[in-house]
């Protein structure tokens, strides 16, 4: 007797109709793939054949990808909306996904379609995604080739600053340094403000750091940082928008954009970033980056329960925490000094890279 044939696909449906850029897809990817892994399901998208950006050239695709995820979305499926999220409770995409298939009966089906999308639930929801995205990314064409590239020419005993600047005016809207922009996005930096904050480090850290700027395509902002800060640089041959991404995720620190390219490297980095502070909003003394959403503003929710943790480190109340040594996420605005909890960490950071106290590259500590 022949089994039973069984299809079990998890689409991760592309932004709009041709897709976004890399920071922005890579969240639905990013579902789709944790969705996939909880449900036994194949996972199919996001399609790139379709995308102005012509990412198909990056992950080796199919130009008509598309037609596939677009057939499928046309047959019988179930979507995962972020209501039904929201409806679990839960945080963890994965979690929220498995309960919301458990309560449908999903799990008991042999054959089904399963359409997840949208960048709601943010970085916390896909945070178990960090390694298949890197790898992914890894496997890109001409990643590797350019990471080579790029580090042959870095000093390891040095910290390395990536800093990223959004320049196209077409698709982001540039503010005036007194401009009110809190909590705006797809807003241009001034570029005054990457210039002070890397003049800052510059000064305080001295030949110790080595700045590797990062675009989408450059001009005079651009073009006097390169000049100031690192002269030798030159662009990369080849696709570079995955190698750039993950070469930010390397670096030390980043020095970011108001960008979702900027968010992923912080994302996938898990290490520290200065962002623009007018950016910011404000809530009960705390900076937020959605802070003021109608989902944030929730008691319990992500923000709501972060703003109480701070306040409480603040004031010294968070002894059985363990001592605050700072915070991933740092900011500045022109004029400002760099945050003392900021420059404690890059200096643990450099005592680390020193392979003298290493002991697998033939260095000693002390007994």
């Amino acid at each position: 007797m022949r089994g039973t044939l069984e299809m079990k696909l998890v689409v991760a449906k592309r932004l709009g109709r041709r897709g976004e850029g890399l920071g922005n897809e890579m969240l639905a990817w990013a579902k789709g793939w944790i969705a996939s892994q909880e449900l036994d399901a194949h996972l199919v998208g996001p399609s790139w054949g379709i995308n102005a950006r012509h990412y198909y050239r990056n992950f080796r695709s199919c130009r008509l990808d598309f037609m596939l995820e677009d057939l499928l979305a046309h047959l019988p499926h179930y979507s995962f909306s972020e209501e039904d999220f929201r409806a679990t409770g839960e945080i963890d995409f994965g979690t929220a996904i498995r309960a919301w298939a458990t309560k449908i009966g999903l799990v008991s089906k042999k054959n089904y379609i399963v359409i997840v999308e949208g960048m709601w639930g943010g970085y916390p929801s896909i945070y178990r995604s960090r390694k298949f995205l890197l790898a992914n990314l890894l496997q890109s064409r001409d990643a590797l080739k350019n990471l080579q590239g790029l580090e042959s020419g870095l000093d390891r005993s040095k910290l390395t600053i990536a800093v990223h600047m959004r320049t196209a005016a077409n698709e982001f809207v540039p503010v005036r340094q007194d401009e009110n922009c809190r909590g705006r996005f797809n807003i241009l930096i001034p570029g005054e403000w990457y210039l002070w904050v890397c003049e800052a480090l510059r000064t305080h850290f001295g030949d110790r750091i080595q700045f590797r700027l990062f675009t989408d395509r450059g001009g005079k902002d651009y073009d006097e940082a390169v000049r100031r800060f690192n002269p030798g640089q030159i662009r990369q041959a080849g696709l570079t928008e995955c190698s750039d991404l993950l070469a930010m995720t390397f670096a030390d620190l980043r020095i970011c954009s108001v960008s979702s390219y900027s968010l992923m490297a912080n994302f996938l980095s898990g290490g520290p970033y200065v962002w623009y502070e007018p950016q910011l909003t404000v809530r009960n003394c705390t900076y937020s980056l959605w802070g003021e959403e109608p989902q944030q503003l929730l008691e319990g929710s992500c923000t709501s329960s972060a703003i109480h943790y701070v306040l409480d480190e603040e004031q010294g109340h968070g002894a059985d925490h363990g001592p605050t040594f700072g915070y991933l996420g740092s900011t500045m605005k022109v004029g400002d000094s760099i945050p003392s909890t900021l420059v404690q960490q890059l200096e643990q950071k450099l005592a680390y890279q020193d392979p003298r106290t290493n002991l697998i590259e033939y260095g000693c500590i002390p007994i």
